[in-house]
């Protein structure tokens, strides 16, 4: 007997993992626009705190951060909007592949701002995100074919019946 049998989880649904997913994002959202107006002063603090020159940091990393920020925060609505459309069981919509590239033109920007920091204030761990953010971009890309293929699939469908 597997460890598996007999559980079954509902996925797409406003009660099921999707549903839980998207209250989870909503306040991701809302704690991110939180975060985004109280960057000013967060970030001032944080650096003290950190005994880091603020001067030299704070302006380049407040400009970074807010324009990184606003990319995320279109990221994390569009996926919003991506559950709520699943979870009514309706996927493969036009409005889908809108959010797929809106979510893959703010990946890749992000991106860019990270490559910008690259020269400036170089990590590993900046390295390995701007991978992350051009992957994920590419992906939504690829992704948003697939819906739009989908799509024309299904009306074609639709009008052979």
């Amino acid at each position: 007997m597997e460890f598996w049998e007999g559980f079954e989880m509902i996925i797409l649904d406003q009660k099921g993992f999707s549903g839980i997913v998207k209250h989870i994002l909503d306040l991701i959202f809302i704690g991110g626009i939180g975060i985004l107006l109280s960057l000013p002063i967060s970030l001032k603090w944080y650096l003290d705190s950190m005994y880091i020159q603020t001067s030299e940091n704070y302006y380049f990393l407040l400009g970074f951060l807010f324009v990184t920020g606003i990319f995320a925060l279109v990221v994390v609505n569009e996926i919003r909007k991506l559950l709520k459309n699943l979870n009514k069981k309706n996927p493969f919509i036009m409005d889908n592949v809108k959010s797929l590239n809106y979510i893959a033109i703010s990946c890749l920007s992000i991106a860019v701002c990270y490559i910008i920091k690259i020269f400036f204030y170089n990590s590993f761990l900046t390295i390995i995100v701007t991978m992350v953010f051009i992957i994920a971009g590419f992906f939504s890309i690829i992704l948003a074919e697939v819906f739009t293929q989908a799509i024309i699939y299904k009306e074609e469908n639709e009008l052979t019946i």
